[in-house]
This record gives structure tokens, sequence and C-alpha cells, in this order.
């Protein structure tokens, strides 16, 4: 398998992570081990993130969810990321997917930028190109730069 992925399998493998935390809400993935598993951030409705690792054909949740150390300071800038993201994860991958055609998604991440919260991609072309692409959380648009 190689590393990456497209959105109809970033679906999968994030809607075993979300189910295994109550309440949670995906802000992070990241392909590993040469595509086999993905390593995902959740963020429970208590604020506290969770990473679990998912294997990437099965969409099984393989290790976790394990709380990282968290004090009061990270759990608010993780809740204040939750809220002002209004685009889900599968909203953003959909539109990154669509931004870089037959691309390979290796990293999906809520942060923020220049003041905004934003989704940010790490995406392999079809023929090995590397891109970052960033979709805005809030109205869906997508700025795309090819590294």
């Amino acid at each position: 398998m190689s590393p990456g992925a497209g959105a109809a399998d970033l679906q999968k493998v994030g809607k075993a992570a979300t189910e295994a935390v109550e309440g949670g809400t995906l802000i992070s993935m990241e392909s590993e081990d040469d595509g086999r598993l993905w390593e995902v951030h959740v963020v429970g409705s208590d604020g506290v993130e969770q990473q679990l690792d998912v294997d990437a054909k099965s969409g099984d949740v393989v290790s976790g969810p394990t709380a990282e150390d968290d004090d009061a300071g990270d759990k608010a800038r993780l809740m204040a990321l939750v809220k002002g993201a209004e685009l889900t994860y599968e909203d953003a991958a959909e539109k990154v997917a669509g931004s870089v055609p037959e691309g390979k998604i290796t990293e999906l991440s809520l942060d923020r930028h220049e003041g905004k919260v934003i989704w940010e991609a790490d995406v392999t072309g079809s023929d090995g190109s590397k891109h970052e692409v960033r979709v805005d959380a809030k109205d869906g648009k997508v700025t795309k730069m090819t590294s």
C-alpha cells in the first residue's frame, strides 16, 4: 500500500477514531509505517486530546485511545480550534482531494494560520510532487502550494 489516502479512506479511518472517543472531534491524522497505519488525534468533549492508531486497510483501531498529558491551557486551545471549525475533517478531506486530483493525503490537521482556523494537509501528487493544501475551516476556501 502506498502512503497516504483519498478522502473516502480518510473517512473510514476518521470514523473509527471518533467512534472510539465519546463526543470526539478529529483534529489530526497522519500516515505512518509506509501507509499501513494512521496516527489519529481526537479531542473529547472534555477537551482532552486522545491518540489512536488506526489500521489503514481495515479501519480498525489497533491502539488507544490514549490521553495526552494536556494542561488547562492546551485543553482551552484545542477546544477553541474545535469550536472555530465549521468544516469537518470529512469536508476538508473532500476539498483537499479536489484540489490535487489523484493525490494521496498523507497528513490532515486542524490548526491556526494568520489568525484563522484552517485544515492543513500534505498531499503527494500522482507524479510524486508534494503539495501543501490549506482549507479555511469556516468558509471552505482552498489555498494550494506546491513544493
